[in-house]
């Protein structure tokens, strides 16, 4: 910050030659461009050899008028910061020709510096909002620059991360995790964000009514998660080192490493990065069912207690990855990107259920150590001369191999769990301005999935049965989706935006389970029961969906103001086909070692949809800035565990369409 401070003065002259000194000098000084007056303009009267006669400073309507001058030869030189001086000679006083002269108008031009480069690195605030979105700068929080993106979240108004990991916006874990506007694929599942390291977070976007142009997944909302990117010309660069110590964990457990860096010249624009991560995590909780009986006027009978038991999780989760990019300037309007990304994460840990009714089970859990995950990606990036004009395309492929292995330490039993996962992602889009305040936008997305799975089982009772096993999953889901967007400026104080997404899906659910050795069902009551009672099959559904969706802005002054959104969202089962989200459509558990709880999934889920309406309040405050929401989302097809209750003696969960449903809620922060 810089302060100038002007100070006017006015010289009187003396009466050097003792002549009367009656005469005067007038006029106005003005910008060359604008012909705006200028204030505070310095005003001199210089004699022949350059002294100052006298002087004074112009008005606020730029008019200077300078008296008690003697009769003379006179210059008079004009100045003013960051304005070229300008000097008027052969200005002649006297008695007999003009006493009082009128120089007229005088304008001043800016001055125009020169240097090598300017650099303005402008500080944003750390919390922004925009129409349709509310943003987090994490990089211009200093106490968010350690420990992962779950660390970010957790400051950010309206998203919570449990002790689990789980990612929640506005209390519902369904939400949609970008990074860098693409599916977050920096975990175990979609929204596994603790391998991302905070120092590499530029900023964080929370869409809670997304429009059109949005894919519809996630019932919550969009939280985008923008990684840093070298912008400044020459070499950049930083490393840190963290550690972190609590009661599971020291710093010799929970630790990590981040290296980034850019290189930038006129035309090219190389990054990098690389991450190491050490974690610990430590869950705990119990769980206990009971059944209870009724007869049919609703009088309770009997009360069978189904199993308790307590559970203690304990893992340490290694994870390293590496990036790098390039961005290519074939000219001010065209710019070519391209990104590739090599990822490892690795877990290992202990499982131990503590049954209060029947023998405690132990299992070790250990990742395959060829385990990883590489992506690339390439964007297209077109600009025109009018901003508002802009063709993008980008495509990125995702191969990742999980292998994982399950062992009862205590029987020798072992379960080996394969896992290969591919994705491509096609998106194409084009906005075009219709005149100054009406802009269009229209585009293609393709999400194309292709997973499979494989599960190699062994389970072993007290007598020494075995019951050995493959099982096999595909999940392949394709969807092609057109949409488009119009936004118009009604007025300087009203905007709407109405949006429109056509949706093509087609999925292929393939299951297969070949038994190498049976077993009595008696011994090994549970697993082999819901196994003998699967038959191979093939899933294949066909569907389009429209999303419509409209928002409008009432501006009330230029700081406060009123969104109203009304959208469309979906929750998809299956998710990806990989993480956590598959277990709702996989006919089959993956967890073989539970004696009593098991989750199976329902390969005919259909989508849950939610109609989604906000009205929304921002206005600044003293100190600060407000915000309120009123949100009522009417939902469709909603996704509900239920028990299945053809295994008895056992809690088995799966998933089914609930008819209907509804959420609402009221929003207030403020910062």
């Amino acid at each position: 910050l810089s302060v100038s401070i002007l100070t006017a003065q006015k010289w009187q002259g003396g009466a050097r030659g003792g002549r009367p000194a009656v005469c005067e000098v007038s006029g106005i000084v003005v910008d060359s461009i604008s012909g705006k007056p200028i204030e505070y303009a310095s005003v001199s009267v210089l004699q022949k050899d350059g002294d100052i006669e006298t002087g004074g400073v112009t008005g606020s309507d730029g008019k200077f008028q300078i008296g008690e001058i003697e009769p003379g030869k006179y210059s008079i030189k004009i100045e003013f910061m960051g304005y070229e001086s300008q000097t008027l000679s052969d200005i002649e006083l006297s008695f007999r020709g003009t006493i009082k002269k009128d120089v007229g108008e005088i304008k001043l031009s800016l001055v125009l510096l020169e240097m090598e480069a300017v650099n303005v690195v402008d500080d944003r605030p750390v919390f922004e909002f925009e129409t349709d979105k509310m943003i987090y700068n994490t990089s211009d929080d200093i106490i968010s620059d350690s420990g992962t993106a779950e660390d970010v979240l957790n400051k950010v108004p309206m998203v919570t991360v449990d002790q689990d990991g789980e990612v929640a916006l506005r209390g519902n874990s369904n939400v949609k995790i970008l990074v860098n506007g693409r599916p977050n694929r920096t975990g175990a599942g979609q929204n596994d964000v603790d391998n991302i390291p905070a120092s590499l977070i530029d900023k964080v976007e929370v869409i809670t009514s997304p429009s059109a142009k949005y894919d519809p997944d996630g019932m919550a909302g969009i939280i985008n998660i923008v990684m840093k990117k070298g912008k400044y010309e020459g070499l950049n660069g930083s490393i840190r080192v963290n550690g972190k110590n609590n009661n599971y964990g020291d710093m010799g457990d929970m630790n990590g490493f981040t290296a980034y860096g850019n290189y930038k010249t006129e035309k090219w624009n190389f990054y990098t990065s690389y991450n190491l991560n050490n974690r610990v995590r430590n869950t705990f909780g119990h769980r206990d069912v009971e059944v209870r009986y009724f007869d049919i006027e609703g009088t309770p009978q009997d009360t069978v207690p189904l199993y308790s038991f307590l559970f203690n999780n304990e893992s340490d989760r290694f994870g390293q990855s590496i990036k790098l990019g390039s961005d290519y300037s074939i000219n001010e309007n065209l710019i070519l990107t391209g990104e590739v990304n090599y990822k490892v994460h690795l877990r290992q840990g202990i499982k131990n259920q503590d049954n209060l009714r029947d023998a405690d089970i132990l299992t070790l859990e250990k990742d395959g150590d060829d385990n990883y995950d590489v992506e690339g990606y390439f964007e297209i990036e077109k600009t025109f001369d009018n901003p508002d004009r802009e063709f993008n395309f980008s495509t990125n492929y995702d191969f990742a191999v999980d292998d994982e292995i399950e062992i009862l330490p205590l029987i020798g039993d072992s379960t080996i769990l394969n896992e290969n996962m591919n994705g491509l992602d096609i998106d194409v889009s084009y906005k075009h301005p219709l005149n100054q305040d009406t802009k269009i936008e229209f585009g293609y997305d393709g999400r194309l999935n292709n997973n499979t799975e494989t599960m190699d089982f062994q389970l072993t009772d007290s007598n020494n049965n075995t019951f050995l096993g493959v099982n096999n999953f595909r999940y392949k889901r394709d969807i092609h989706s057109f949409f488009i967007e119009y936004n118009q400026k009604l007025s300087e104080s009203f905007s709407i935006k109405p949006s429109v997404r056509y949706e093509y899906i087609r999925k292929n659910i393939k299951f297969k389970s070949d038994i190498m050795e049976e077993a009595d069902t008696e011994s090994i009551p549970l697993y082999a029961e819901i196994l003998n009672s699967l038959q191979d099959s093939v899933y294949i559904d066909n569907y389009t969906t429209l999303y419509p969706d409209l928002h409008f802005t009432y501006n009330i002054n230029e700081k406060q103001s009123i969104q109203f959104g009304l959208s469309k969202r979906a929750n998809r089962p299956g998710s990806g086909g990989h993480g956590p989200g598959t277990r709702q459509i996989r006919p089959y558990p993956r967890d073989v070692y539970s004696q009593n709880f098991l989750f199976l999934g329902n390969p005919f889920l259909k989508p849950e949809y939610s109609t989604q309406y906000e009205v929304s309040f921002k206005s600044p405050i003293p100190m600060g800035f407000a915000y309120a929401n009123l949100y009522y989302h009417q939902l469709e097809n909603v996704i509900e565990w239920y028990n299945d209750n053809r295994y008895e003696n056992s809690n088995v969960l799966t998933f089914k369409n609930a008819d209907s449903g509804e959420n609402m809620g009221v929003e207030f922060f403020f910062m």
